[in-house]
């Protein structure tokens, strides 16, 4: 106050300049303030690693769980089995249960029976006779593993493993083509 009324002894516009830059003042100081806190609070609320790792985890297991009740009921006769046709039908109703949950875990289903015979073919179930029919429990496992898009080491576990096919046709054509130099000699 005793500032002020010199200020305005000199002037009425430095009054009004010492105000300015006291208003000014503290709006700086209080914004450099509350940014600091903001910060702190933001850093203070994202959850840390072990934290996201358990809710992923906590995610799948209810993803797998949901799964597994709605395939479930397309078991009517509580076989733990499911076949082609029942999968199809049920990704059709109208309800869209079935279909949301596949589209929730990445496995877009455009063509259904396509889709449940390459998934009991991957499943390798060997109490299954053919691909028309699935164990459940094989068959959400499998879904899970299918479930979002295919990363870089995937593709590359892919092209690795058709190396090693590669080579070994080449091997198995190899020895086919010796046996047969063979029996032709004979």
């Amino acid at each position: 106050s005793d500032y002020f009324d010199l200020l305005v002894l000199a002037g009425n516009m430095y009054g009004v300049a010492f105000i300015t830059f006291i208003g000014f003042y503290q709006i700086a100081v209080i914004n450099i303030l509350t940014g600091i806190f903001v910060d702190s609070a933001l850093k203070l609320a994202v959850p840390d690693r072990d934290a996201r790792a358990l809710s992923l985890k906590r995610d799948d297991e209810e993803a797998r769980e949901e799964l597994f009740e709605l395939l479930k009921e397309i078991d009517t006769m509580n076989t733990g089995i499911i076949n082609v046709e029942d999968f199809a039908e049920n990704l059709k109703k109208k309800n869209g249960k079935l279909q949301a949950q596949m589209t929730l875990l990445g496995l877009p289903v455009d063509r259904a029976a396509d889709f449940f015979r390459v998934v009991s073919v991957l499943c390798g179930d060997e109490s299954m006779s053919n691909e028309e029919e699935a164990n459940i429990q094989a068959f959400v496992e499998c879904c899970m593993r299918l479930k979002g898009s295919a990363a870089n080491l995937h593709l590359q576990c892919v092209a690795g493993d058709l190396v090693h096919i590669s080579v070994m046709l080449q091997q198995q054509m190899e020895l086919c083509e010796m046996l047969a130099e063979k029996l032709e000699q004979q």
